[in-house]
């Protein structure tokens, strides 16, 4: 995709990532998502912690020389897996889906867990979000819930194990 460049986080970023992440996921997981649940997610990144999660996520931010903040990616070590990497934070300005930019944020994130020696690969998708991780080589796991202001969120766990080589 034109016009982009990558950086990390910082958190001075904290609120243009807490708006594009309530106007993707709005806008772009409603299909699949309840009133409520949309409410609860939203709620869940506008809590005080959620500037914490941003931080310790590897957050790399994609900036558009139109629309600013573009979209992000990160990934966060999983606990009991050394070599695993949980793949989070993908979210992509609504007019810039489905363009690419998903794909190319994603794997960002990956390099950047495989350069830290996690090269198994893992993923609680959105429901929406599935074709996505599908076209990029994960495989379904298990469905599952992801607990959010009292409310569940359907999501689906996936993997993507390195490849032996």
């Amino acid at each position: 995709m034109e016009n982009i460049g990558l950086r990390p986080y910082a958190p001075s970023d904290a609120a243009a990532v807490r708006d594009l992440h309530t106007a993707a996921f709005r806008a772009l997981a409603a299909g699949h998502h309840s009133v409520a649940q949309i409410a609860a997610h939203e709620a869940l990144i506008l809590a005080p912690d959620y500037a914490e999660d941003l931080a310790r996520s590897h957050v790399l931010l994609a900036l558009h020389d139109t629309f600013g903040l573009a979209a992000t990616a990160g990934w966060l070590a999983m606990p009991g897996r050394p070599d695993t990497a949980r793949i989070r934070k993908v979210f992509v300005h609504p007019a810039l889906a489905r363009r690419g930019l998903a794909s190319t944020m994603v794997r960002a994130a990956e390099a950047a867990a495989r350069a830290a020696g996690r090269p198994h690969l893992f993923v609680r998708a959105n429901l929406n979000a599935v074709p996505l991780y599908e076209k990029l080589g994960y495989r379904p796991l298990e469905p599952g819930l992801m607990p959010a202001g009292g409310e569940n969120l359907p999501v689906l766990y996936m993997e993507k194990r390195a490849v032996a080589g």
